[in-house]
């Protein structure tokens, strides 16, 4: 057996070993993996379809995708509350079903007016549906428990991507109009397939709330000021997400020495990694004192894979490739902790009775992330230079730092004693 053999079946089976056994949450990953699966087919080529074959510019892509994403993050809270008070299965396949309607538009779609139309359409749908796989998510148990799920469905889905990706290589390979547009279908249609799987889970009836405490027409979560500052905290950690997709890729072709095919290298380190250790990250982030300590945690390894980012300017292909791939680690790092963090806090600190509005709210910080977050770090970084790596080093290390006064806030003043 040679040694790739040996590498490809000790990854298999490292990945198995986290696979629920056949049952509800196993069909729910099955709903994540399909679904994700048609996610890879469709980034992979996005830009290259909207460009190339439907005619639009990089600028017109760019804007009425941020538009989109912006108007999206609107829909979060509602969608939540609706969870709340009608349950998230049927809740759940119904937006993906249109959300694969949307998807599928994309391939009638010849102005900018058009796109705009079906990527907001499509946004909302998309934003809906994360919303209420969430809410699914929490159904799955309490504290520990539920957190694991979040760290299991993750690690699908970065299965899912990357299986999605190298299809999609077969549409750049061929470079036609009826091979993007193979992709888009094809990713529509596992829409579809996820909401089969999603009817599948077992019945998933309304919270039982008492209509005096929490009347129908109240958003609740938007006047819980330390969930709110959670969400905000969580927003602005998540802008590393932005460091990964705009910032290293323009970081490494423009101001390093480093071949372009390391951008490639580095996503492959960090899904490996994602895959391989995302439920192990997890254990113990049910607890949101220790799901703060891990933030802060995360917010010192992202803030040295900054440091490394930065090393790799003007230098050697050599010393810029190592300095890249050790800022990977690092970042990968704390991209465990962190995501694993975020899932204990947003499951812990939210009331149980009202987990579709907190969930949603909580999901508002993220969306933010990937409005503003290209901004900040393309100012940064990119406009900055090594300068702009540290500062942004500091600032990781900053909003990190803030999760356990925040918790210990939390802990105090919901503490039976304390009253």
């Amino acid at each position: 057996m040679s040694g790739g053999e040996v590498t490809t079946t000790s990854f298999g089976r490292r990945f198995a070993s986290n696979l629920p056994t056949p049952g509800p949450l196993r069909t729910l990953m099955k709903a994540t993996l399909v679904n994700t699966v048609g996610n890879g087919l469709f980034y992979t080529v996005e830009v290259i379809f909207f460009t190339r074959s439907v005619g639009l510019s990089t600028h017109d892509v760019a804007l009425g995708l941020g538009i989109a994403a912006a108007v999206a993050i609107l829909a979060n809270v509602p969608i939540g509350h609706l969870a709340d008070r009608r349950g998230p299965r049927e809740l759940g396949a119904l937006f993906l079903v249109l959300e694969g309607c949307a998807m599928g538009a994309f391939v009638l779609v010849h102005s900018f007016t058009q796109f705009l139309a079906v990527a907001v359409a499509g946004q909302l749908c998309a934003s809906a549906s994360s919303t209420l796989r969430v809410v699914t998510m929490s159904r799955f148990g309490e504290g520990e428990a539920r957190v694991r799920v979040r760290a299991l469905q993750r690690a699908v889905s970065n299965v899912g991507m990357a299986v999605g990706t190298l299809l999609a290589g077969v549409a750049l390979a061929f470079d036609t109009r009826s091979a993007y547009v193979a992709m888009v279908l094809g990713n529509a249609i596992t829409f579809v397939f996820g909401a089969f799987f999603v009817m599948k889970l077992p019945p998933m009836p309304p919270r039982r709330l008492d209509d005096a405490a929490h009347p129908p027409s109240r958003f609740v979560a938007l006047r819980d000021r330390r969930f709110l500052l959670a969400t905000a905290l969580n927003g602005l950690f998540s802008i590393h997400f932005m460091i990964q997709s705009v910032g290293l890729p323009l970081w490494i072709l423009e101001f390093t020495s480093a071949p372009r095919w390391t951008v490639a290298l580095l996503l492959i380190i960090n899904t490996t990694l994602i895959v391989l250790f995302q439920v192990r990250a997890s254990k113990g982030t049910g607890n949101v004192a220790v799901a703060a300590r891990a933030y802060q945690r995360s917010g010192v390894l992202i803030a040295l894979a900054c440091v490394f980012y930065a090393l790799a300017h003007a230098t050697s292909i050599a010393v810029a490739m190592v300095a890249l791939i050790v800022g990977m680690l690092f970042h990968s790092l704390g991209e465990l902790y962190s995501s694993a963090a975020s899932w204990g806090i947003a499951f812990g600190m939210a009331s149980e009775e009202l987990q579709g509005q907190y969930q949603g709210l909580y999901s508002m910080g993220m969306g933010l992330s990937r409005v503003i977050g290209p901004l900040i770090v393309t100012s940064t970084a990119i406009a900055m230079g090594r300068n702009g790596w540290l500062l942004l080093a500091a600032f990781f290390l900053l909003v990190g730092s803030a999760y356990p006064a925040l918790v210990r806030s939390f802990l105090a003043a919901n503490d039976p004693a304390s009253t």
